[in-house]
């Protein structure tokens, strides 16, 4: 079963709202940014840091190219690799900036743990975005 067009579209722009809006609060507090790398991977923080924000900024416009048109193919291609990437980086920014079993309280460990599940989800739905855009 497939969602009709104008319900793929909405699907799509609601998940490049995640990272249109991750990009832009790490450009526009770029030292917290820098700060948050550094705590988790010490070697080339600017480098790291600049990578993030340039894919998400790229993978939301793909997503979004792929919502508002739908009927041009390369607009669908870019979109599911899009998907793709931004399935794979979050699964890695998951696992190194989530990490809800280095949380010392019970407290701690419950709130990282659903920051970690919501991630997760966004996988979940970065990955059927792609076979939508890529498979059909």
């Amino acid at each position: 079963m497939t969602l009709p067009l104008s319900a793929q579209g909405l699907a799509l722009s609601l998940l490049a709202l995640v990272f249109v809006w991750s990009a832009l609060d790490k450009l526009l507090h770029w030292q917290e940014g820098l700060a948050e790398v550094r705590e988790q991977l010490r070697f080339f923080p600017v480098l790291l840091l600049s990578g993030t924000v340039l894919l998400q900024a790229l993978g939301a416009a793909g997503l979004l190219g792929a919502a508002f048109f739908p009927a041009y193919p390369a607009a669908r291609h870019f979109g599911g690799w899009s998907a793709l990437a931004l399935a794979g980086f979050t699964s890695m920014a998951t696992v190194l900036f989530h990490a809800f079993w280095r949380e010392a309280s019970s407290r701690d460990v419950r709130r990282m743990l659903t920051v970690f599940l919501e991630h997760i989800a966004l996988v979940g739905g970065l990955l059927m975005a792609a076979t939508a855009l890529l498979v059909t």
